[in-house]
């Protein structure tokens, strides 16, 4: 829905010179340059205006140009209203003193006159020189509105600057027109809001009807080009009633007219660009869209003003890959992965942030940042705050202090009293060495009982070992797979041994004194899931199946004696069955 190839409409490497009004007192409407951007290889021709729409337009002016001696036009004057006023369809169709109508009276649009200058007392500065500016004539064209119903047109005028020199004449024949968004920028506020249109290079878009109404579909989920084909669909409807209205008007003079020999006028199409011809025009989704953007851009400031004033009492947090995709890649590779996005209490967004990671220190400076906001602002610090990945917990309580105000965390079975490690029991610092871990697997080693067949498994040592491991993490900061072990954690007699492996796991390799400890089948080790840890270790060093043995699992152990119906039972209900006991089990700690 929509042409982006009208010449006398937009170019489309154009669309982003919005506003452009500075120009010579000789040139033509539109064509203007700005910022140095003197003989411009993008200018491209215009296709004239219908010779109907231009006599109009000279009588517009005709009319504006009979001022009194406050300087006001007859419009201003005498209507106080900025829009030319006209007859409606009936009466111009009845009025017609028995000749047919023209389809040309017919059509449906606006004039608009915008002549701020008269309006100002002491007159408008020169946005350049701050110098008065003077009426120096009309703008050669009108320039089109797009709006639902019918275009508005609008009339405006040239200011000449008598200071400033133009860039590219060298000449003081420096104006600008009244559109201008330099010139809209000095008016009074309560004057400016009067100009009705949103303006692109060479039109513009409805402001109080089309433009406020696009913005509301775009946040509500109705995109550019399902907006664009709406709109063209809106103006359709409106000219196909209208040539309607004129075919029954027809129909029902008919037989008078040809008694007369009157001939019928063809009611031409929409898009017709002849002398006679509406020269209906509808924006592309790419026009509109760019058209957005600008308006999003040039108001950036005042976005990030107001997200920055919002509370953030309850803030919800959450990743989107959609928006990325969408922007250009590197390579082939996408720069940015995810467009993190807070929003508050009100569902509006508080925070937004382009990410190449879903790793914490791509958001911190972000989220911290938000918080300054809200402390400079007077609001609250979150009290609240929803993720989908519970190990974003421990970070979000850094960031956010506020999360853990009185705030008690419910570990499973809170009703027990908590496990504790005895105080006779000492806890090594970790070892990290190979000498170091030597030394303490010996120590076990040398517990061990000479084996004596009359005693059988009673003489074995029995340790308690368990294991923590490193998370594989995906770009988008799930966790996909279990990595190599970091650390054994060995329980035997008064002492817990905690052995720092990773470096070693990485070279593949162990101490020689903890695979005889692995190894050696009167070491029963017993833990939940020991068997699985010993041959995650087995693979880390390539060692052969069954290298580590003697091995008890205390989740089977509980089904076979009939304390749990599931032999995946977890530590912590093992502990509330067996120890009535709770078993504090911190997750965002194991896994952060």
């Amino acid at each position: 829905g929509g042409d982006n190839d009208e010449n006398d409409e937009e170019d489309p490497g154009e669309i982003g010179l919005a506003f452009q009004g500075l120009g010579d007192e000789d040139e033509d409407d539109d064509l203007e340059e700005c910022h140095g951007r003197t003989g411009s290889s993008k200018r491209t021709s215009r296709k004239p205006l219908p010779e109907w729409l231009i006599a109009v337009f000279d009588s517009h002016v005709k009319a504006s140009d009979q001022r009194g001696p406050d300087g006001l036009p007859p419009l201003y004057r005498d209507n106080q209203t900025f829009y030319f006023p006209r007859r409606a369809t009936f009466f111009t169709l009845t009025r017609s003193n028995q000749q047919l109508p023209d389809p040309t009276k017919l059509y449906r649009y606006s004039f608009f006159l915008w002549d701020p200058e008269c309006l100002v007392p002491g007159g408008i500065p020169c946005p350049l020189c701050g110098t008065k500016l003077s009426r120096h004539g009309h703008c050669k064209r009108p320039r089109r509105i797009v709006d639902f119903s019918q275009p508005i047109w609008v009339i405006g005028y040239r200011y000449k600057c008598p200071n400033c020199v133009n860039p590219e004449s060298q000449k003081c024949t420096l104006t600008f027109q009244s559109w201008d968004q330099h010139i809209l920028a000095l008016l009074p506020k309560w004057l400016k809001y009067e100009f009705p249109a949103q303006l692109t290079y060479r039109s513009g878009l409805s402001q109080e009807e089309v433009f406020l109404f696009m913005r509301t579909c775009f946040q509500h989920g109705l995109g550019a080009k399902q907006f664009a084909n709406a709109l063209r669909v809106q103006q359709l409807q409106q000219y196909d009633e209208l040539h309607l209205q004129y075919l029954y008007f027809i129909k029902n003079s008919h037989s008078l007219h040809s008694f007369l020999g009157h001939c019928v006028q063809l009611f031409l199409p929409f898009e017709n660009h002849s002398p006679n011809g509406f020269a209906g025009f509808v924006p592309s989704a790419q026009w509109l869209r760019d058209l957005y953007d600008a308006y999003i851009e040039d108001h950036a400031k005042e976005f990030n003003q107001h997200t920055a004033m919002l509370s953030a009492d309850i803030l919800a947090i959450d990743h989107s890959f959609k928006a990325p995709k969408q922007i250009t890649k590197i390579n082939d590779e996408q720069a940015f992965v995810g467009l993190l996005t807070g929003t508050n209490e009100r569902g509006e967004i508080r925070l937004c942030n382009l990410v190449a990671t879903k790793a914490h220190s791509q958001f911190e400076m972000a989220l911290r940042n938000m918080s300054n906001s809200l402390t400079t602002y007077g609001h609250s610090q979150p009290a609240l705050m929803y993720t989908d990945n519970m190990s974003d917990q421990g970070f979000l309580e850094q960031v956010f202090p506020s999360l853990q105000e009185g705030v008690s965390p419910i570990e499973k079975h809170s009703q027990l009293e908590p496990l504790e490690v005895p105080s006779n029991v000492v806890i090594s610092h970790p070892l990290q060495s190979t000498v170091q871990i030597n030394d303490a697997m010996r120590s076990i080693i040398q517990l061990l009982p000479d084996y004596d067949s009359s005693f059988g498994a009673d003489e074995d040592l029995v340790i308690g070992l368990d294991t923590e491991y490193n998370v594989e993490v995906s770009s988008r900061g799930y966790v996909t797979g279990r990595g190599q072990t970091a650390i054994i954690q060995i329980a035997c007699g008064n002492n817990i041994f905690i052995l720092q492996i990773g470096a070693m796991i990485a070279s593949g390799c162990l101490p020689i004194m903890l695979k005889q400890v692995l190894s050696n089948p009167r070491i029963i080790k017993v833990g939940r899931n020991v068997g699985a840890d010993l041959q995650y270790l087995e693979s880390a060093v390539s060692a052969s199946p069954k290298t580590f043995v003697g091995t008890v699992d205390l989740g089977k152990m509980a089904k076979e004696h009939l304390v749990s119906k599931d032999a995946r039972i977890g530590l912590a209900d093992l502990c509330a069955l067996m120890l009535g006991k709770r078993l504090n089990k911190n997750v965002p700690e194991r896994i952060s």
